[in-house]
């Protein structure tokens, strides 16, 4: 029982008995004043008991009240009224509305010598009195609900707190294992590429210097193809590095923006980039292969596709985020279109696993421009998709 509720049912108790010694005369004060003083004595215990076990002193309440309205008058329906506050507790709502009406039926029993008015108005303070006490109690369990709704939200926050500090140490794992992947990929290539073709630089200069001599013209055509050839490694070499040292601060669709405007700065290509349906917040994961991919793509559309303009085009969907990265580049071959399907080069099985390891796919759409589609999911509350 809450403190309010057990203030009342003093005040019930201790008021009445004041007001009675004012104003009726009894043979033995000291008798009456016992009386409410073991009154007072059964509510304290009772409010001590567990509502489950409240039968017990709300009987023995429910019984003395209803005698001490026998001896002293009607005005002891007010310790009655508390007797009720104490066994309308019970969790058991069919026991409590059958005390309820005995108490009733003993209250008129004990209140028949007194007049018809005494008694109307005592059952009429007695039904109102119940009603009011069942509208405190429902009060009181919905103050009781909101609480322990608090708590469960309080607890929920803090579960949530977790989960979100545990997503973001995954998304930094995440993000290491792309940079770490991207490195491994990028020494691969500088192994594969530019060694290979230094190697070939080598060879054709031990052919320059037996030719040259003996044929200037040709000698000098296989120096030319040399100088390219080292304009070449050398250009991969600073896209390579550039690669290695670069760590863009990932911020959604803008890290898209900055990487166009640098391509475009660095090569003098032209670029296009636009965003359809209402952006919303992306998980650092999904920015990390969305930006991945895009280089990708435009490196490849640069170095095999000879393009002199790409562009970026991100959609947000309900369900999915789709980014298509495309080019007006020269259109692969039947064969290594059917190459590129099937896996295609490091580059491109790079792409698809990072997109695998998101649940995402990637697709490649060569008509009218080539064009490389990749699709995340995204999951958001249904909530904040009516906001």
């Amino acid at each position: 029982m809450t403190r309010e509720l057990n203030l009342l049912r003093y005040v019930l108790i201790i008021i009445p008995a004041v007001i009675a010694i004012y104003v009726y005369e009894y043979a033995d004060y000291d008798m009456f004043t016992l009386y409410f003083l073991l009154l007072l004595l059964l509510a304290t215990l009772g409010s001590k008991i567990p509502p489950r076990f409240a039968i017990v002193p709300g009987a023995l309440e429910l019984l003395y009240t209803v005698w001490l309205c026998q001896q002293y008058g009607a005005l002891m329906m007010f310790p009655a009224i508390s007797a009720m506050l104490c066994y309308s507790r019970l969790q058991q709502k069919h026991t409590a509305a059958a005390l309820f009406s005995l108490h009733l039926v003993v209250l008129n029993i004990a209140l028949s010598g007194s007049s018809a008015a005494t008694i109307a108005i005592s059952n009429l303070t007695f039904l109102l009195s119940a009603a009011l006490i069942v509208q405190l109690l429902r009060a009181g369990r919905g103050r009781t609900d909101t609480l322990f709704l608090y708590d469960e939200l309080r607890r929920k926050h803090f579960e949530l707190e977790e989960a979100r500090a545990r997503l973001l140490q995954f998304t930094a794992q995440v993000e290491s294992a792309a940079q770490a992947e991207e490195r491994v990929r990028i020494a691969r290539q500088l192994h594969d590429d530019i060694g290979h073709r230094l190697i070939r630089v080598k060879m054709m200069t031990e052919a320059v210097i037996h030719t040259l001599p003996a044929a200037p013209e040709a000698g000098m055509g296989m120096l030319e193809q040399i100088r390219d050839q080292l304009a070449g490694s050398m250009d991969d070499m600073r896209a390579a590095l550039k690669r290695i040292h670069y760590a863009p601060q990932l911020e959604g669709a803008y890290a898209l923006d900055r990487l166009l405007e640098e391509v475009g700065r660095d090569t003098g290509i032209a670029t296009n980039y636009k965003v359809q349906g209402i952006p919303f917040p992306l998980y650092p994961s999904i920015q990390i292969v969305l930006y991945n991919n895009a280089r990708e793509a435009i490196t490849n559309a640069l170095r095999h596709g000879k393009a002199d303009s790409v562009w970026i085009s991100l959609s947000y969907l309900e369900y999915e985020v789709r980014m298509e990265a495309g080019n007006n580049g020269r259109l692969p071959g039947e064969e290594s279109l059917l190459r590129l399907e099937n896996g295609g080069g490091m580059g491109l099985k790079g792409m698809g696993e990072r997109t695998a390891l998101l649940g995402g796919t990637l697709e490649l759409n060569p008509e009218p421009q080539f064009t490389v589609i990749t699709r995340l999911p995204v999951y958001r509350q249904r909530e904040s998709l009516e906001v």
